[in-house]
């Protein structure tokens, strides 16, 4: 018989990314947030809330780290099955299983009513203990790392929630590769220190403290979206930057034509196919500063910075810049601050066949990465 329990409830209920105080229930703001358990049951439902304008969120279910089901959330409050097998009818023992249930869509800057809430957890089973990782990893950065473009044909270019995928992607891979949990605080089109059009305001580093204060006020802020963010439940091992894609995308002539028809004016502009000097500067030291906030916060922590799978503007030069630029501000970082724990990282660029849709990182791209980090983590670890 089927036992509802709410979060709070499950001393061996694991909750991955950043969340609020309130457990009961547990809201899920950002991608690749949500719970996991060991349990041997038959069946383990799930009673959600959802709610959006625009953007419908989607979640997975993994079970014993294979994707089982994904799948959009309707608006309300609904039951939804999990799990469901046949050992206790056939009279057969019931294996412990690792089910985890992830937030697919990234915190959505433009829809204020997008929230996804797990209210209650149903089994007919016992709940166990999980083994603690072997390490924690935090993944910082924009679309990529938002997993957009995972999902879907290379030929599709419409902007939607499903297109996101925090499974086949380079952070979950990565951590997979390790034996490690992993979270996210990315957003798709923000930046080091501008968004993907030239908006100073969309920068990821000023809401790095908070819980997930990039969403609208209203309903959010409610449940706790700006709070300060304690990050107690998970101090990472390993915190990896991957930022500068969309600042360097500022410089395009798409850009420009886009921040024009939205009435904003991109200031940004290249100097004989170069970033020029005002916003090197701009750059430069908003890397180093963040990597100084950062080890403010996590002051045993290896430090990365990562960048390059997607080609600047179609321009290796370009491409080049940016990561020169980048790799100096980490350089300039470490021996200002005398930390041998921060380091720069060149990613694979993606090839034409590594692509998936919206022109961003496919399978292959995600995979390739996962193993530049992977092993190099190994290495310096």
């Amino acid at each position: 018989m089927l036992k509802e329990y709410k979060p709070s409830e499950i001393e061996n209920l694991k909750i991955h990314g950043r969340t609020g105080k309130t457990k009961d229930p547990v809201t899920l703001f950002w991608s690749a947030s949500g719970i996991e358990m060991n349990v041997k049951a038959c069946e383990i439902r799930i009673r959600y809330y959802a709610d959006f304008d625009v953007f419908e969120p989607w979640i997975d279910v993994l079970v014993n780290g294979v994707r089982y089901q994904r799948r959009p959330l309707e608006k309300g409050t609904h039951e939804i099955s999990i799990w469901r097998s046949t050992e206790s009818a056939n009279g057969e023992e019931i294996p412990v299983r690792n089910i985890k249930i992830l937030r697919d869509t990234p915190a959505m800057a433009g829809d204020a009513s997008t929230t996804v809430q797990i209210e209650a957890i149903y089994s007919d089973g016992a709940f166990e203990k999980i083994d603690e990782p072997k390490m924690k990893l935090e993944f910082v950065g924009d679309s990529i790392t938002s997993g957009e473009g995972c999902m879907g044909p290379t030929y599709e270019m419409n902007w939607n929630s499903a297109c996101f995928d925090v499974v086949d992607h380079y952070a979950y891979m990565t951590a997979k590769e390790l034996s490690a949990d992993y979270q996210l605080f990315s957003q798709s089109g923000w930046g080091l220190c501008w968004s993907w059009y030239g908006n100073p305001a969309e920068n990821m580093p000023s809401h790095y403290d908070n819980i997930c204060s990039l969403v609208p006020k209203g309903k959010l802020e409610k449940l706790g979206a700006f709070d300060k963010y304690e990050g107690e439940a998970f101090e990472p091992d390993v915190v990896i930057v991957n930022l500068g894609t969309n600042d360097i995308g500022a410089f395009s002539d798409a850009a420009h034509d886009n921040a024009k028809a939205m009435n904003f004016d991109n200031t940004h502009s290249l100097i004989d196919g170069k970033i020029n000097e005002d916003d090197r500067k701009i750059l430069h030291d908003g890397a180093a500063s963040f990597l100084t906030h950062l080890r403010e916060k996590h002051p045993k922590a290896m430090l990365i910075w990562a960048y390059g799978m997607l080609l600047a503007d179609d321009s290796p030069a370009l491409t080049d810049d940016m990561s020169s630029l980048l790799e100096g501000a980490v350089s300039s970082y470490a021996k200002d601050n005398n930390d041998g724990n921060a380091f720069y990282v060149r990613l694979p660029l993606t090839e034409e066949d590594g692509f998936g849709a919206r022109f961003h990182p496919g399978h292959k791209s995600h995979e390739n990465t996962a193993k530049c980090l992977a092993d190099f983590i190994r290495e310096k670890f």
